[in-house]
């Protein structure tokens, strides 16, 4: 089958892919696995010249509007991008839903019209972005398939001299005070050799948080690779995520990938995967968050048997496997249009 796969970004082929952002990540991924499973495959991204890694070709976002081979491609799937749709009117089209997209912003970005003109078939990431999402999209269909996680995480062996390191790696700051604030009233208090690691904030943002952060062994890192994260998982204790407004949220899934606990609250799509006392916790407010994340480091056995528990079942998330979904999903796709 002959596939199109839009990001309305930049996607990265020359370079190292674990720099891609989210988004253009899992279009890498999941192209990259159906080409191996027979598809011709194709990207289209905010890129200036046409880029070829293997068998896959990533031509500039622009060609969509000058090439006019309306049908060469079987199946267009573009991520949370539906002005592409017009340029391929006689593909299937599929919208890859990543985020959140309420009636007021899909006008604003101009996505609204497209989608009541071509009504696309949707697919969802998680439960809980089919869920927030507006009954008055007419899509044709709707299919929820998760995102994937990239080998880097899933081939990640696991420390046997894991430091009490906590990370964070949310590039916006909600929920960050509440968390130092549970830091140094009870967790640093109690175990003054944990650091918390605060990772995905912008230099502007670090600046607004006026606190003695080199006395309670809180470290800024800024924003950093996938490669660096994944050894750092490597030695870490959990993770501290607040999972607010998360419609999937990747960075918790490869941290659990690596072995890496997480302790969030009972919401949005970040809860779908955590099992409280399996592979992390979730909690009902900060001050409950603390008590678990110190439990942790005092209790070996029991950061062990979550830390076990989190890679075995982050196994069903390789790219493989989901793009197997994907395979039947846009087999049936094909067959039912016929």
């Amino acid at each position: 089958m002959r596939l199109l796969f839009i990001a309305n970004g930049l996607i990265d082929l020359k370079n190292n892919v674990n720099k891609n952002g989210g988004i253009e990540h899992c279009n890498i991924e999941l192209a990259n696995r159906l080409s191996l499973l027979g598809h011709d495959v194709t990207l289209a991204s905010k890129i200036s010249k046409i880029q070829k890694n293997r068998n896959i070709i990533n031509f500039p976002l622009n060609y969509l509007f000058t090439n006019k081979h309306d049908n060469f491609y079987d199946v267009v799937i573009s991520s949370n991008y539906s002005q592409a749709f017009k340029f391929r009117k006689n593909a299937l089209k599929v919208l890859w839903m990543h985020n959140e997209l309420q009636i007021e912003k899909s006008l604003r970005r101009k996505e609204f019209f497209p989608i009541v003109k071509y009504k696309p078939h949707v697919v969802f990431v998680s439960d809980y972005l089919k869920e927030k999402t507006s009954f008055l999209y007419p899509f044709k269909s709707k299919t929820i398939i998760p995102n994937g996680c990239s080998e880097l995480f899933l081939n990640s062996k696991r420390s046997k001299n894991i430091k009490p390191i906590f990370i964070w790696t949310i590039k916006r700051d909600e929920g960050l005070m509440s968390i130092i604030d549970i830091w140094i009233k009870k967790i640093y208090k109690k175990i003054p050799r944990a650091e918390f690691h605060i990772h995905g904030l912008s230099i502007s943002k670090i600046k607004k948080l006026n606190i003695d952060h080199n006395k309670f062994k809180i470290k800024f890192f800024g924003i950093v690779s996938r490669n660096y994260l994944a050894n750092k998982y490597k030695y870490s204790t959990a993770m501290l995520h607040p999972g607010y407004d998360e419609t999937f949220c990747i960075s918790a899934l490869e941290a659990l990938a690596s072995g890496l606990p997480v302790i969030t609250f009972n919401r949005s799509a970040l809860a779908e995967r955590v099992i409280n006392n399996f592979n992390g916790y979730k909690v009902s407010n900060f001050d409950k968050m603390a008590d678990v994340a110190i439990n942790l480091v005092i209790n070996k056995p029991l950061l062990n048997k979550l830390s076990n528990n989190a890679i075995s079942s982050s196994k069903k998330f390789s790219w493989d496997n989901i793009a197997v979904y994907w395979h039947k999903y846009l087999i049936n796709l094909k067959s039912n249009a016929m």
